[in-house]
């Protein structure tokens, strides 16, 4: 049985008594509850600069906040492996002596990824309203514009199936549309939300007719290719003009995405809408989010905290 912490215990105390814990329970040797200890008091010196620690103030968010600054320091794939599994250590630990719900070790990683030691890039809310204030106007390019951006921000879709969308892709009278995916040759069926409708509805009226793609240049040749350029010199063109130059047309596809998962959506209900062939590639979009952990990722039997 673990011994309590008790408010205001100090960090060299509650090192030295996890160390004899891991020493009498778990029987490690010398070196490694060495390393143990100095991962335990670097986050608990992150989270408490005083040095009294404060159980009850301790939340998941703040081991979120320190792998982000940890990782962006550690360049060793293996030495963020054994960050994690002494952070999942300490608070099996931790949810043992009743001091956390149990589960929080479960909601980190299980291995250290480059590819997910970063969030992606997305939009702030500032960013986006800049993005729909670019596309106001009355002109065909600003109907062109709205129709894009919505595309991108309510469906997540690629710069490469938006550019692939025909007339014939949207079943209007059940509202679906469908997205042909060149990268993984997974075409998929989307619900067809109201405003992103109105938005395809309003553009179609304003181009030339019957055209066989809905996103085309003004001039021939009307080709799979240049209808790809079209899609990201417009999509450039929105965002130069709301100032936006340190984020890229994929930007689009991170932010829906991570709008989703903040909403509540289950990980493989996003991948559906992304396209994503395995759903682990949607864990980018919740790796070190704690919004994503704490409404998604686990049910929380202890009370979220």
């Amino acid at each position: 049985m673990n011994q309590s912490i008790t408010t205001g215990c100090s960090i060299p105390d509650f090192c030295s008594q996890y160390g004899d814990y891991l020493f009498r329970v778990r029987g490690l040797a010398a070196s490694t509850r060495k390393l143990h200890r100095h991962v335990v008091c670097r986050f608990l010196t992150f989270r408490f600069p005083d040095g009294k620690i404060i159980v009850s103030d301790l939340r998941f968010s703040d081991l979120v906040d320190f792998l982000k600054e940890e990782f962006a320091r550690l360049s060793s794939r293996e030495t963020q492996r054994a960050w994690l599994m002494i952070l999942r250590s300490v608070l099996r630990y931790l949810s043992e002596a009743g001091q956390i719900p149990k589960g929080w070790e479960g909601a980190l990683p299980k291995v250290a990824n480059h590819s997910y030691a970063r969030l992606p890039k997305n939009l702030s809310q500032d960013q986006a309203n800049a993005l729909r204030a670019a596309c106001r106007g009355g002109k065909p390019r600003h109907f062109r514009n709205r129709a894009l951006l919505l595309l991108f921000l309510r469906l997540g879709l690629r710069v490469q199936e938006v550019a692939g969308l025909t007339p014939s892709d949207i079943d209007w009278k059940n509202g679906y549309l469908k997205v042909r995916c060149t990268k993984t040759y997974n075409d998929r069926i989307l619900p067809l939300p109201q405003d992103v409708g109105r938005g395809l509805v309003a553009h179609l009226r304003k181009c030339r007719s019957h055209p066989e793609r809905i996103f085309e240049p003004l001039r021939p040749p009307f080709t799979a290719e240049r209808s790809y350029t079209h899609v990201l010199n417009s999509i450039r063109y929105v965002f130069g003009l709301a100032g936006i130059n340190d984020h890229g047309a994929h930007s689009l596809r991170h932010t829906a995405a991570t709008e989703m998962v903040n909403a509540g959506a289950s990980f493989k209900d996003v991948a559906d809408v992304l396209g994503h062939k395995s759903v682990t590639t949607t864990f980018i979009y919740a790796k070190l989010d704690m919004k994503s952990l704490m409404r998604v990722a686990l049910p929380w039997p202890g009370g979220a905290r």
